[in-house]
């Protein structure tokens, strides 16, 4: 499979890594991380904006695919959840909805690639993950 993360539930010591990394993309400003679902097999990391919370999931380290989303590090990955997070508090009303719920995804990588706490690796797999859901969205959209 081209796109799959990991989908081991995680142990203590990653969850308190994610954690760590959470609180040192500031993501805690922007909303909690609930690490309930985290040791849970093929749990996903997603925002839900209904609650305004990101759920640590799985998925959150990378896998064995070769496309960007899915080797992007666990830092870019809560990166991009946070550029969800801080684009509803800006006032973005997430689409949940094909095909334009990829490109909030697009945008949400984007945004994450700002952050200054980022390396150029991640900051690269962010925007070639951004631009992958633009052209999914393309294609989609003909």
């Amino acid at each position: 499979m081209l796109d799959q993360r990991n989908q081991v539930g995680l142990t203590d010591y990653q969850i308190d890594r994610c954690k760590e990394i959470w609180e040192l993309l500031g993501g805690d400003d922007a909303c909690p991380l609930d690490t309930s679902e985290a040791s849970q097999h093929s749990s996903r990391t997603r925002f839900a904006q209904e609650r305004n919370v990101v759920y640590l999931g799985a998925d959150v380290y990378p896998g064995t695919g070769l496309t960007p989303r899915s080797s992007m590090s666990l830092m870019a990955c809560l990166a991009h959840e946070l550029g969800h997070a801080a684009r509803y508090r800006r006032g973005y009303d997430r689409t949940v909805n094909m095909p334009d719920m990829l490109l909030d995804e697009a945008e949400a990588s984007l945004d994450a690639c700002f952050s200054p706490v980022l390396t150029s690796y991640d900051r690269r797999r962010l925007v070639e993950d951004a631009r992958d859901q633009v052209e999914r969205w393309l294609n989609e959209t003909r």
